[in-house]
């Protein structure tokens, strides 16, 4: 992931800073509300965009990532807050022992990952009972939306709502909702997003 590394103290840019906040806005719109700070993990996380959006709502907020990076930005956002940790691993090929949460969130890392189906199984495991997790990720495009697939990782070109369904039904989860909740403007088309929620009960 040496293209996250590269570009870690650059990343937050204005105009993902006001993505993520939106990508936020949208998850906790469809999430059920806890009426307590719970334990949060951001899979994929990157600098924290997504995760310090739910700050507030956390009594613990992990973040996970391959990117030594891009983890540092996260850990500097956090320092001094007492409840923020940091984990330098890969989930598809390694465990994160021992820990539960009550909500995952994750944003445009699913098009990263080798088996996306076996890493909804995986979080399902991660969730205590009544937990959730939010997926934001690219609808299916033709692949060009990223001016590099091979050079930014780039295993999937998005994922359509069969897929998303799927995903949930196999993986465990007993109730499964899929929104689009935005579109980006780039090569003179539009590339809709969409955010799964997937509830363990």
């Amino acid at each position: 992931m040496s293209h996250f590394n590269e570009t870690a103290n650059e990343w937050d840019t204005p105009d993902k800073i006001e993505s993520s906040k939106l990508f936020a806005r949208k998850i906790k719109e469809h999430i059920k509300t806890f009426d307590k700070p719970v334990d949060i993990l951001d899979f994929g996380c990157g600098t924290g965009l997504i995760a310090y959006e739910f700050i507030d709502q956390a009594k613990k907020l992990v973040g996970i990532d391959t990117s030594e990076g891009m983890l540092e930005v996260f850990k500097q956002k956090g320092e001094g807050l007492g409840k923020v940790e940091t984990h330098l691993i890969n989930l598809e090929e390694s465990d994160l022992e021992d820990q539960k949460f009550d909500l995952i969130v994750t944003s445009t890392a699913f098009h990263h990952l080798d088996d996306p189906q076996k890493m909804v199984h995986k979080l399902y495991g991660m969730l205590n009972d009544g937990g959730q997790l939010a997926v934001v990720d690219l609808d299916k495009e033709d692949g060009s939306f990223h001016p590099d697939n091979k050079r930014m990782g780039v295993k999937h070109f998005g994922f359509s709502e069969e897929e998303v369904m799927a995903w949930g039904e196999k993986g465990g989860f007993s109730s499964t909702k899929r929104y689009l909740i935005h579109s980006f403007e780039k090569n003179e088309r539009e590339y809709p997003l969409f955010l799964a929620v997937f509830e363990k009960h």
